[in-house]
């Protein structure tokens, strides 16, 4: 059996979005719900996936209530402050013991399909059968976007990364040859939200 852990990076402090954007109300079909839990539902529903961890931080009680799902695990990254890569670290650490596969993936990409997780897991499952350590990244066009899906004994190697290195982008340059594309015909792998123009704009994906 193949274990798979999601975790979601939600600890960032929004400075350019006019207050915290993870919980920030969105309509989805007639239902008002948060951008945090619009995506926090994705994984949680999720056929392949065991267990769902959001790291939180900034606003972290905000965070949670916004989630509001006791099938959820929080943990909290009291680092912050100092950059995404703490909270991967964090988020990794709290599930290396027991998944076999990791995908980590940022708080602020709310928009990937989820045929594209399933076809991006589907991906990871069968290259793990095979005895494959690799990092699994979903491209659209030229673009590496988002889940970063991750090997155990590969995601072991992140307690090591460092906002100095550019975080993952270190961790990826020096595992490159594990580096595998997936090509997706899903605009939403690449579409985060910095500014309320960046979520207006991306607002689309959810048609």
């Amino acid at each position: 059996m193949v274990i798979i852990s999601a975790v979601v990076l939600a600890a960032g402090m929004s400075t350019r979005f006019p207050g915290n954007k993870l919980i920030y109300q969105i309509d989805v079909g007639g239902t008002q719900t948060t951008l945090i839990k619009y995506l926090v539902d994705k994984f949680l529903n999720n056929k392949y996936i065991d267990d769902v961890v959001v790291v939180v931080g900034h606003e972290k009680c905000r965070v949670i209530d916004a989630v509001s799902d006791n099938r959820v695990k929080f943990v909290y990254n009291t680092e912050y402050v100092e950059g995404m890569s703490t909270s991967v670290k964090v988020g990794v650490s709290a599930v290396i013991k027991y998944s076999d596969i990791i995908l980590i993936h940022p708080g602020d990409v709310f928009f990937t399909r989820p045929e594209t997780l399933n076809l991006l897991i589907e991906k990871a499952i069968a290259l793990r059968r095979e005895g494959k350590e690799f990092i699994l990244i979903p491209r659209y066009g030229s673009k590496g976007g988002h889940p970063l899906i991750v090997t155990k004994e590969l995601a072991e190697n992140i307690k090591f990364i460092s906002e100095e290195e550019k975080g993952l982008k270190g961790f990826l340059n020096r595992y490159r040859d594990k580096v595998i594309y997936v090509n997706v015909d899903d605009v939403g792998v690449l579409a985060d939200v910095d500014t309320l123009e960046d979520l207006k704009r991306n607002l689309k994906l959810l048609q």
